[in-house]
């Protein structure tokens, strides 16, 4: 009888194991890239010389939050890194640093100006999606301003 509600206790704790929930979130871009992370972070530079971050948000604080930033993420358009810019984040650049199982991506948003021949806001993506890396991101929407309201409120 030991035996028995043993076994079945072990089968329960399996079953439990099983239908643990998957903590992972996911991005569908625009243009149908998607994208599969764990958690977020949202940085600031705090020293453009030295190159240090201070983190604003961490998405395991906040999953109402998360979801707004995501639902942002999702209006960018991927396209190729020849609309890349080559440049350094500054006060005004907002990092996204998405954290996976196998290590750790970033949207690097380098300011609130818009490109003169796309009249758009281009953002660095540092990683792989899909088969491609370091591609550029581009959006209708100051994505800057807009997380960082998020985030303050």
């Amino acid at each position: 009888m030991k035996f028995k509600k043993i076994f079945y206790l072990f089968l329960v704790l399996i079953f439990l194991t099983a239908c643990k929930k998957d903590q992972s979130h996911e991005i569908k871009f625009s243009t149908g890239e998607t994208y599969k992370f764990q958690d977020l972070s949202v940085e600031v530079v705090t020293d453009e010389e030295k190159m240090t971050t201070r983190e604003i948000f961490s998405s395991k604080d906040n999953e109402e939050k998360l979801g707004e930033i995501i639902s942002l993420l999702e209006n960018l358009q991927v396209v190729d890194q020849g609309y890349s810019y080559a440049s350094i984040p500054g006060y005004k650049s907002l990092l996204i640093k998405f954290h996976k199982k196998d290590g750790e991506d970033a949207i690097y948003m380098y300011n609130s100006e818009r490109d003169r021949d796309t009249n758009k806001f281009h953002y660095t993506f540092y990683g792989k999606l899909g088969d491609q890396e370091s591609l550029a991101l581009l959006s209708d929407d100051d994505l800057i301003s807009e997380i960082k309201y998020i985030v303050d409120k």
